[in-house]
């Protein structure tokens, strides 16, 4: 056998090892988008067991769903600045008005960044 093809049965052989072995691998899922919205909405500084949280989830989801990765932080953001603006009007926490302000600026807010959002 010559050099060039004792080379060229060692990269067949690495190869044909190489592809066996990834072929019994485990296939890596991808996390599903109510995963992904959680880790999003926690990095954003939403806590799992805030009123604001499945604001932020159910408007992150939908997003992700259309896979536009950039909108579903912004939103992620946008309920967290939210959430800030009702504090700072004075408003407590876990109250019907409380709540009726994180609505009304969620949406507001959402609406603000989904105007700006022609790309």
């Amino acid at each position: 056998m010559t050099n060039s093809r004792l080379h060229a049965a060692i990269a067949l052989g690495s190869v044909l090892i190489v592809g066996a072995f990834a072929a019994f691998l485990p296939s890596v899922l991808p996390a599903s988008e109510r995963s992904q919205a959680q880790r999003i909405c926690r990095e954003e500084g939403t806590s799992p067991a805030s009123e604001l949280n499945e604001i932020c989830l159910t408007q992150t989801i939908r997003a992700l769903e259309r896979k536009d990765y950039w909108l579903a932080r912004s939103f992620a953001r946008v309920a967290a600045d939210a959430h800030e603006a009702c504090l700072r009007v004075g408003l407590q926490p876990e109250t019907d008005d409380f709540r009726t302000c994180l609505d009304n600026e969620s949406y507001a807010r959402s609406l603000m960044l989904l105007r700006g959002d022609r790309r």
